[in-house]
């Protein structure tokens, strides 16, 4: 019980830098953007960005799978941050590292979309969105 305490108290933090990542990015503010993007990473995964996009999925799943279990929601929670790193990388014109952001966040909600027991509405429309930039970017 308290392995799934922690789980959703991480996911819970992890959503919340997310929501204020995306505030700052709507204001312009992509320094402070940049640290949240960061911290995240590192404080919810134990990675940096470099590392997480040279890993396949594979890999990412083996690394979330040690330190929460097998959790649908740290993946797709995971594909949500990596997603608004795909927006900060966007607004700081640097459309490579954008698109790689935005293609392993792709196949993260993907393998969660396929293997989880849950539809999810908003997962769909995150897939969309990353989708429809995705297209913009090619």
């Amino acid at each position: 019980m308290i392995r799934k305490d922690y789980i959703l108290r991480m996911i819970e933090e992890i959503g919340k830098m997310i929501a204020a990542m995306l505030a700052l990015l709507s204001k312009g503010d992509t320094e402070e953007a940049q640290k949240l993007y960061i911290q995240g990473l590192k404080r919810g995964f134990d990675i940096n960005e470099d590392t997480m996009l040279d890993m396949d999925i594979r890999q990412l799943r083996a690394v979330l799978e040690n330190k929460f279990g097998e959790s649908f929601e740290g993946l797709e929670v995971l594909a949500g941050l990596i997603s608004a790193g795909g927006d900060l990388h966007l607004k700081n014109h640097d459309q490579e590292k954008a698109k790689e952001c935005y293609l392993k966040s792709m196949q993260l909600y993907k393998l969660v979309d396929l293997e989880s027991a849950t539809y999810s509405l908003a997962r769909q429309a995150q897939m969309g969105k990353v989708e429809a930039v995705l297209r913009q970017l090619d």
